[in-house]
């Protein structure tokens, strides 16, 4: 997985996450909300739940009695609907209630009056979020007391819509949906390409190994060299850290290692004695012929030094140029480790493969010598870790 699909990942987890937390507030706020019970004196203050103003909108002289007209505005200043309101007030002594409208009543013994709203009739049976309704009454008494303390009560009808955070969560998870179908878009689209990769890789792999096997086919006794030694390039490559990318690069590399053998008479490649000095330089053109056919390949980075490097020494005793160290590409070291291991691992038409024991001492010896010693030591930790059987079941299934 691509390190900008896991973020993709990691920011949908978290705006999930944070869309779940703001839901799960909000059903805990609406579950838990208390009922509203505000005093009220005098002055309003602009911070509570709920307030009422009751000013006096009328006042004459009837009988002998004072009378005030109270209009009175209640107001809900919270986001939630309330329902089952009162308010009550106390009346000045002797004080009597004579008409009202848009509310019921009721009286206490200790000369206070509690309003509150009427049910089924169609009005100030609740008071929506940030909104105010309207009631009044005719209040008859022997003094111009007036009331101005309150008790004021209401049970919330709380939904989550009634908060401003519901719309942001609803928002958000729009904003998720929109993230999601891209990222999914972005995903399948990835998917098909790495299908058609993996298609195009495959054909890439069958060309090369058709090809070097009429390579391989030169030699009765080297078939299945090449694949061999690309299997064993790319097990050392990812042991030294390639990335997934490069360890294809180097398969092909190793795949294509001999293909300067093509040039190579026959009767040369299959001597079954020791081969004459001008027969063995003849051996060691297939180094430089296979850079010259590899030279246009330019779609795979270092495939010519791979062909034209692998039988150089780390001691510099190698051909065809006679370089040394790291002055030798690490491609071309890691395949001629890979090369010889499968040279004393195979038989030859002079000899037989070696034993493991011997290949072992065989490669500790020519470790600094005839081979990179860090490389060397990636394939011994192969074979010391049980890692070579494995390595060998995978060969027998390829």
């Amino acid at each position: 997985m691509s390190k900008s699909r896991k973020v993709s990942i990691i920011i949908g987890a978290v705006m999930l996450f944070i869309i779940a937390l703001g839901f799960i507030y909000l059903v805990i706020k609406i579950k838990t909300i208390p009922e509203i019970e505000c005093v009220q004196s005098g002055e309003v203050k602009g911070h509570e739940d709920m307030y009422i103003t009751m000013p006096i909108a009328k006042s004459w002289n009837d009988s002998g009695f004072h009378a005030n007209q109270y209009d009175a505005v209640l107001t809900n200043n919270t986001y939630n609907v309330l329902k089952d309101w009162s308010v009550t007030l106390k009346l000045p002594n002797n004080a009597k209630i004579n008409d009202s409208w848009n509310i019921s009543f009721y009286e206490n013994d200790d000369g206070t009056i509690t309003i509150y709203n009427t049910p089924n009739q169609g009005y100030n049976d609740i008071i929506e979020p940030k909104e105010s309704i309207t009631f009044g009454f005719i209040l008859f008494s022997n003094s111009d007391e007036e009331i101005t303390d309150y008790v004021l009560k209401a049970t919330p009808e709380a939904h989550m819509r009634d908060y401003p955070l519901y719309y942001v969560l609803w928002m958000l998870v729009f904003i998720l949906i929109i993230f999601a179908s891209i990222n999914f878009g972005l995903a399948l689209k990835d998917h098909q390409y790495r299908l058609r990769a993996e298609r195009d890789q495959k054909i890439i792999i069958q060309s090369m190994k058709t090809f070097t096997n009429f390579i391989d086919a030169k030699d009765r006794y080297t078939r299945g060299h090449s694949i061999r030694v690309a299997f064993y390039t790319k097990k050392l490559a990812e042991r030294l850290g390639f990335e997934k990318d490069d360890l294809y690069n180097i398969y092909y590399i190793a795949l294509l290692h001999d293909v300067g053998k093509i040039n190579i008479p026959d009767s040369i490649l299959n001597k079954p004695g020791a081969l004459t000095d001008e027969e063995r330089r003849v051996i060691e053109t297939h180094t430089t012929n296979g850079a010259m056919i590899l030279k246009d390949f330019s779609s795979v980075p270092s495939i010519v030094e791979g062909a034209k490097y692998h039988h150089e020494r780390y001691d510099g005793k190698g051909y065809p140029e006679g370089i040394a160290g790291e002055n030798i590409p690490l491609v071309a070291r890691i395949i001629n480790v890979a090369d010889s291991f499968d040279a004393m691992n195979s038989d030859r038409c002079y000899r037989k493969a070696y034993p493991a024991e011997k290949i072992v001492n065989e490669l500790k010896e020519g470790a600094g010598k005839q081979f990179d010693p860090e490389v060397v030591k990636v394939l011994l930790d192969l074979l010391d870790d049980n890692s070579f059987k494995t390595m060998n079941s995978e060969l027998n299934e390829m």
